[in-house]
């Protein structure tokens, strides 16, 4: 019988200034539904900024274009882009600005900071793990970068909901958010 090890190396971040590559990048939520089931949504158009300095990740920006939100049905989609939920006409951009960065581990981060949303801002936490480091087919220094946290959307005034005969929430108001940011050396 023979049996395999596996190590974890750690991935040390190149210093520099990184921008998010959309392309290789997601921005993803996650909410309860009927409280049975998880509905997973995200958006398609966001930019960001990471920045990493001699002691590894030192801050995160970046701002989301709402009205992107990718959903499989038009109608569903619709009703989110509506005042019952993020009011794209209203507030177009959902913003990150990272106020704190604390290392918790090889690889793993706690990132502090500010979203604002629906012109709501409220601080928030995400847990952010490296992922790792390369270079493309072209040349360029890349790295990548998992982030999840979670929120309650009614602090930024998404209170939408209806109750089921049950008492269930149809939409929990507790959202996970998934990132993954793979970005390209900047400067």
């Amino acid at each position: 019988m023979t049996s395999t090890a596996t190590t974890t190396q750690a991935v040390e971040l190149p210093v520099g200034t990184w921008a998010v590559d959309p392309l290789h990048s997601s921005v993803g939520f996650e909410v309860k539904h009927l409280g049975i089931s998880t509905f997973r949504g995200g958006f398609g158009e966001f930019e960001g900024t990471i920045t990493i300095g001699d002691g590894g990740l030192e801050g995160v920006e970046g701002t989301i274009e709402v009205g992107s939100i990718d959903i499989a049905d038009e109608q569903l989609g619709g009703h989110l882009r509506s005042p019952d939920f993020f009011d794209v006409e209203a507030h177009p951009q959902a913003r990150f600005t990272s106020t704190a960065v604390e290392r918790e581990g090889e690889g793993r981060y706690r990132l502090r900071g500010d979203l604002s949303l629906r012109g709501v801002t409220n601080p928030i936490e995400l847990e952010v793990t490296v992922e790792g480091t390369g270079v493309d087919g072209a040349g360029g220094e890349r790295i990548a970068l998992g982030a999840t946290g979670e929120l309650d959307r009614t602090a930024y005034g998404i209170s939408w909901n209806s109750r089921l005969a049950n008492g269930a929430a149809t939409v929990s108001e507790k959202v996970r958010l998934v990132l993954a940011a793979e970005a390209v050396r900047s400067e």
